[in-house]
């Protein structure tokens, strides 16, 4: 039912397919770290490139682009991403089953950014006692 056969004949999973490219799209860190980073990588871009009317935009950007490769992490992301490259790969248009015809043919690539890095966490801070005054 999840396969489908390309035009030489050899079965594609498309069950395993649309899995990978979920998966693809999900971060180890459970935390919004990663749009953070990402925003503030883009603020620094931004800034370089445009000034300090450059660094809204490229934290806007970064932080945006941030939640695209990890949208998996959020309520029905994984699932959407998971039904999108079915669907894709039911109708022969993914990278698994479409035979490209030209050059820059554009396909997907299921592995993370080598250029992603993880965050470590912050180091726990005590919190200084609370000041009651009468």
């Amino acid at each position: 039912m999840g396969t489908r056969s390309l035009a030489d004949g050899l079965p594609v999973d498309c069950e395993t397919y649309a899995r990978a490219y979920a998966d693809a799209h999900v971060s180890g860190d459970p935390s919004d770290l990663t749009v953070v980073d990402g925003a503030m990588r883009g603020a620094v871009i931004g800034g370089g490139w445009r000034g300090p009317n450059g660094v809204r935009r490229g934290a806007i950007a970064g932080g945006a682009l941030s939640v695209l490769d990890t949208i998996g992490n959020y309520p029905g992301g994984w699932q959407g991403m998971y039904d999108l490259a079915y669907r894709l790969c039911r109708n022969g248009q993914s990278s698994v089953t479409h035979e490209p015809k030209t050059l820059g043919d554009p396909t997907y690539r299921s592995t993370p950014s080598p250029l992603r890095k993880s965050i470590p966490p912050l180091p726990v801070q005590r919190q200084a006692p609370v000041r009651q005054y009468r």
